[in-house]
C-alpha cells in the first residue's frame, strides 16, 4: 500500500537562496521594512511566488510580539447599520496590515467576558467592542486585565478607556422638540437597555426637551429594553391599545423601526396621518418607507474610521497616556411621518 509523500514545506532560507539575498533581507521584505529597495523587494516577492512560500504567522507573532490581528465584538450581527461601521474600520486595519476578527456579544456580560479571554488566547493586538452593562464589575475587571489596548464603541461610562460615541442626547432632544413643536403631548418612547450609554442618553435628551417645554412625561409611555423588532411590535401594539393612546412614537432603539411599522399596519394606523413617528437611527427602511420616516442620523463610516485610527495609534504607542473620547454629532432628517395635531388633541 503506497502513501503519498507530504510536500516539503518551503522555508525562509529557500526563498533567500532563490532570490540570492540574505535570510534577514527576506524577513525585512515580509515585514514591509522601508529600508528595502524596490528592486530587492520585487526579486524576493518573485521567489516567494515561484516557491509558494507562506509565512508562519504564529511563529512570527512569537518572535515579534504582534499577531497583526484586531478583534471587534458587537452586540448583534443582525443590525444592518453596524455593517457600515465595520466595513470602514476593516478597511483602515487592512491598509495598515491588520486582520479584523469579528464576534457577537449577544448583549450578555458572560459572553463579553468569555470573548475577552478568547481574544487574549488568540494574542490579538487590540480590541474594539460594545458592552451591554457599563456598570458590570466583572466586565470592567476583564477590560482592565485585557493586556492589550481596548476601545469602546458607543460606550462612555469607563473613562479609563478610549471610546468613540455618538451625541444621542442631542439627537433625542431634537427629535422630541420636533414632535412637541407639532403639538404632540402624549409621546411614546421605545428605548433599549438603560445600562448602556446610547439608551441612557436618549432618555435624558427626551426628558430634557419635555422639561424645557413644560410638558409632563407619562411614565407609562416610556418603554425600556426594546432590543429587537419583536419587542417593538409588542410594545407598539400595547401602547396603541391604551384608552388614551399616544399620538406620536419615538422609536429610539436601534433597528426596531420595522416592528413598530408592522404593528401600526396591523392596526390600520397610517403613519403621518393617524400617528406621528420618529426613528432613533436612520436606515434604508426609514428613507424608503412611504411616507418617509423622520430619523436621527450620524455618520457610521466616520465612526468606524475614527475608532480604527484611534486604536491603531494606541497599539503603536502613538496615543497620549490619558484616555481619549470622541463624540460624533447627530442630525434630524425631516421626512413626512410627523403631522401637527389640532389644539383639541394636544392634552
Amino acid at each position: 500500500m503506497s502513501t503519498q509523500a507530504k510536500p516539503r514545506q518551503v522555508k525562509l532560507r529557500d526563498v533567500a537562496q532563490a532570490a540570492g539575498v540574505a535570510v534577514g533581507t527576506v524577513s525585512r521584505v515580509l515585514n514591509a521594512n522601508p529600508t528595502v529597495t524596490e528592486a530587492v523587494r520585487r526579486k524576493v516577492q518573485a521567489a516567494i511566488d515561484d516557491l509558494g512560500y507562506e509565512m508562519d504567522v504564529v511563529a512570527q507573532s512569537l518572535r515579534g510580539g504582534t499577531t497583526k490581528m484586531v478583534a471587534c465584538a458587537i452586540r448583534d450581527f443582525d443590525i444592518p447599520q453596524f455593517a457600515t461601521y465595520i466595513k470602514e474600520a476593516e478597511r483602515i486595519f487592512r491598509e495598515n496590515g491588520y486582520t479584523l476578527l469579528l464576534s457577537s456579544t449577544t448583549n450578555q456580560p458572560d459572553v463579553e467576558m468569555a470573548l475577552l479571554r478568547a481574544f487574549e488566547r488568540r494574542r490579538v493586538d487590540g480590541i474594539m467592542m460594545t458592552i451591554s452593562d457599563e456598570g458590570h464589575a466583572g466586565v470592567a475587571r476583564a477590560l482592565a486585565e485585557a493586556g492589550v489596548p481596548v476601545l469602546l464603541i458607543d460606550r462612555d461610562h469607563i473613562g479609563t478607556l478610549d471610546r468613540v460615541t455618538v451625541d444621542h442626547f442631542g439627537g433625542a432632544r431634537a427629535a422630541t422638540q420636533h414632535l412637541l413643536g407639532l403639538g404632540h403631548r402624549r409621546i411614546a418612547m421605545l428605548v433599549g437597555d438603560l445600562k448602556a450609554f446610547p439608551s441612557r442618553s436618549r432618555v435624558e435628551g427626551f426628558r430634557a426637551a419635555c422639561a424645557a417645554a413644560g410638558v409632563a412625561i407619562d411614565p407609562g409611555l416610556l418603554r425600556e429594553r426594546v432590543l429587537d423588532q419583536e419587542d417593538a411590535f409588542r410594545e407598539t401594539m400595547a401602547l396603541l391599545s391604551l384608552p388614551d393612546a399616544p399620538t406620536a412614537f419615538f422609536v429610539a432603539a436601534m433597528d426596531t423601526l420595522g416592528g413598530s411599522l408592522r404593528a401600526l399596519r396591523a392596526l390600520g394606523r397610517e403613519v403621518g396621518r393617524d400617528v406621528a413617528l420618529v426613528a432613533g437611527s436612520d436606515s434604508d427602511l426609514a428613507e424608503l418607507y412611504s411616507p418617509g420616516v423622520t430619523a436621527i442620523r450620524w455618520n457610521l463610516a466616520e465612526m468606524g474610521r475614527h475608532a480604527a485610527t484611534m486604536l491603531l495609534e494606541r497599539m503603536r504607542g502613538e496615543a497620549p497616556a490619558t484616555s481619549r473620547a470622541l463624540k460624533l454629532p447627530t442630525t434630524l432628517v425631516i421626512r413626512q411621518s410627523c403631522q401637527a395635531v389640532t389644539a383639541g388633541n394636544r392634552d
